[in-house]
């Protein structure tokens, strides 16, 4: 019988080596409560994102300060409430976050999992077109792809957020389809691997049966940690104004209003700064914190 070296409570278990330590915990309570008010925002947020609060900022010859009345952080220049806009923000950002990782599943995942299987001339060809990929700046080619096509239809799409979408899956996948192969050349070695191919289980069931599933750590992990660098370059377009467009408002965008308003308005700017520090920090501690829980060594106390 081939061996099966996953025990039933496996995740449960990493997800209490994840909560046991502070940095683990606490970045998991910082992500949690991202989430939240990411799915939330509409019903969180004290104004729609766009509104204007214009009978307030007339009255007050300009944008209001923080605590005004029904404005918790003030108002932007257009009367826009801040805090909504930050709140909003997280929306953005957690989604370009989620589905730029999507996408460099969709397309590391394969291409780790047959270089490292199949090996030869595929393993090869693979991994060297991945090296040119992987010489390009990410953030400089992420700029020229969506520079490219910014005054097409295709950067109105999702307002602006598909071409996003595309340009980080196309730049990130290298390190996710590295960190696959390189797992897939361990396990295929191991015994179990060894015991059901002379048993005669196709390859295709040994790889989706044994390889991959002993393969999520790690990729959960490369997840986690990607999360924050998806945000981070997703807040970098929206500042040179090449991210979600207008009325729409990521964190970067916001940081890039603050500080062209920084005279007339400084509280715009120090909200989407501190939510992108924060949101920066929380998947970095989970990060690490999973890494914590999924290392065998770990495991084995």
């Amino acid at each position: 019988m081939v061996e099966r070296p996953r025990s039933r409570g496996y995740l449960a278990t990493a997800v209490r080596e994840v909560v046991s330590t502070p940095h683990g915990l606490l970045g998991a309570i910082i992500v949690g409560l991202l989430l939240f008010v990411a799915a939330f925002a509409p019903w969180i947020a004290p104004w729609p994102y766009d509104q204007q609060d214009l009978p307030a900022v007339v009255a007050n010859g300009g944008p209001l300060p923080p605590l005004s009345p029904g404005h918790l952080l003030g108002t932007d220049l257009l009367g826009r409430d801040v805090l909504s806009r930050v709140i909003d923000g997280a929306r953005v950002s957690m989604t370009v976050a989620f589905i730029a990782q999507l996408a460099v599943l969709a397309i590391g995942v394969p291409i780790g999992l047959a270089a490292g299987w199949r090996g030869g001339w595929l393993d090869t060809s693979l991994m060297r077109f991945a090296d040119i990929i992987y010489v390009i700046p990410d953030l400089l080619f992420v700029i020229m792809i969506t520079a490219a096509v910014v005054e097409t239809p295709l950067f109105g799409m999702l307002n602006g957020l598909l071409v996003v979408f595309i340009g980080i899956g196309l730049v990130t996948w290298v390190g996710m389809a590295r960190l696959v192969r390189a797992q897939v050349l361990v396990l295929r070695e191991s015994g179990y691997v060894e015991a059901a191919q002379a048993m005669g289980v196709p390859s295709k069931q040994i790889v989706s049966r044994h390889v991959l599933p002993n393969s999520t750590g790690s990729i959960v992990i490369a997840v986690s940690l990607g999360i924050p660098i998806a945000i981070l370059v997703e807040s970098t377009l929206s500042f040179l104004g090449l991210g979600v467009q207008i009325p729409r408002g990521s964190w970067g965008s916001l940081i890039d209003a603050g500080i062209d308003n920084v005279t007339r308005a400084p509280w715009m700017l120090p909200p989407p700064l501190v939510a992108l520090g924060v949101a920066l920090l929380g998947f970095t501690l989970l990060g690490d914190g999973l890494r914590d829980a999924f290392d065998p060594k770990t495991r084995e106390r």
